[in-house]
C-alpha cells in the first residue's frame, strides 16, 4: 500500500511543480507552449486515473469523481493565467486523459508491477516535455526581443479536443460490456502440487479485486483435488464462487476457503465470481501429461 500511495503522491507533486513552472512563465505563452501544457495535463490526469483505479480496487464512482475534479483544477490552474479558451482546452485534455487512464486502470491486474512501470514512464515523459517546454520558452523570449508577437486565440484546438473526447466517450460507452476487470497482466496459469502423503492434489488460487490469480489452474485426472481459495477482500465483504460445470455455488469469505473435488474428469471447468463477473478455469488433463 505504501508503494501505491507513494506513486500517487509522486505524480501529484510532479504535476504541481509543472503547474507552478507554467505560471512562472505565463508571459511567454505561445501556441507551441500551449500544446506542451495540454499534453502534460492529459498525461498527468491519465496517470492519476490509472493509479486511483488500482488503489481503490476498481471503485469506478470514486475514481471518476476525483479524476473529474483533478481535470477541473488542472484546467483552471494551467489555463487560467492565459485565456479562458486555454483553460477549456486544459479541462478537455484532462478529461480525455482521465478517461483513458481509468479504462486502462480498470483492465489492469492489481500488483506492484504496474505502479513501478507507470511511475518510470511518467517521470521520463514529464522530464522530456519539460525540456521541450523550456526550449520553447527560450525561443519565445528571442522572438519577443526581435519583435512584438501577438498571440491570437484559436478555437481549432478546442474543437479538436472536444471531438476527441466525444468520440472516446462514445467508444467507451459502446464497449462497456467488453471491458473486463484486471485482464492486463493477470497471471495466466499454474500447476497443482501433488501431496503424496494424503494422495491428493493441492492448488492455491488467490481471489483479489482483480479476479483469480492465476486465471487457469492445471490439474491431473482421477486424483482428488484440494483447492484453497485465498480471498483478499475488505473485512465484511464476501464473494460467491460459481461453477455450473462443477455444480458449485460457494460463498467465499476473507482468508482461506477450501473446496474439495473428487475424481475430476478430463476437461475445462469454468469458474466465476459474483459480484464482479471475474472468470477463471480449472483444466484437468490426463495423469501422464
Amino acid at each position: 500500500m505504501l508503494l501505491k500511495i507513494g506513486s500517487l503522491l509522486l505524480v501529484l507533486l510532479i504535476s504541481g511543480y509543472c503547474i507552478l513552472h507554467f505560471n512562472r512563465n505565463k508571459e511567454n505563452f505561445s501556441k507551441a507552449i500551449g500544446t506542451v501544457t495540454t499534453l502534460l495535463t492529459g498525461f498527468s490526469t491519465a496517470t492519476v486515473g490509472f493509479l486511483l483505479m488500482q488503489i481503490s480496487n476498481y471503485n469506478l464512482t470514486l475514481t471518476i469523481i476525483i479524476c473529474f475534479l483533478v481535470a477541473i483544477i488542472c484546467g483552471y490552474l494551467v489555463g487560467g493565467p492565459f485565456q479562458k479558451v486555454k483553460g477549456l482546452n486544459e479541462l478537455l485534455s484532462g478529461l480525455i486523459g482521465a478517461s483513458i487512464g481509468c479504462t486502462l486502470g480498470f483492465m489492469t491486474f492489481i500488483s506492484t508491477t504496474p505502479f513501478l512501470i507507470v511511475d518510470i514512464f511518467f517521470v521520463l515523459f514529464i522530464f522530456l516535455l519539460l525540456k521541450l517546454f523550456d526550449k520553447q520558452i527560450v525561443t519565445e523570449q528571442n522572438k519577443k526581443r526581435s519583435k512584438k508577437v501577438k498571440n491570437k486565440v484559436s478555437l481549432a484546438p478546442t474543437i479538436a479536443l472536444s471531438s476527441i473526447f466525444a468520440i472516446l466517450l462514445f467508444i467507451i460507452l459502446l464497449n462497456l460490456n467488453h471491458f473486463h476487470v484486471g485482464v492486463i497482466g493477470q497471471p495466466q496459469k499454474q500447476n497443482a502440487v501433488m501431496d503424496e502423503e494424503n494422495d491428493l492434489q493441492v492448488a492455491t488460487i488467490n481471489v483479489t479485486p482483480s479476479g483469480f490469480d492465476p486465471k487457469n489452474t492445471i490439474l491431473k485426472a482421477n486424483t482428488m483435488i484440494k483447492v484453497n481459495f485465498n480471498v483478499d477482500l475488505q473485512e465484511g465483504k464476501q464473494v460467491t464462487l460459481i461453477s455450473n460445470d462443477l455444480k458449485l455455488n460457494v460463498v467465499l469469505k476473507k482468508g482461506n476457503n477450501t473446496v474439495l473435488l473428487d475424481n475430476p474428469q478430463i476437461g475445462q471447468y469454468h469458474l466465476m465470481l459474483e459480484p464482479g463477473k471475474s472468470e477463471g478455469l480449472l483444466t484437468v488433463k490426463e495423469a501422464n501429461k
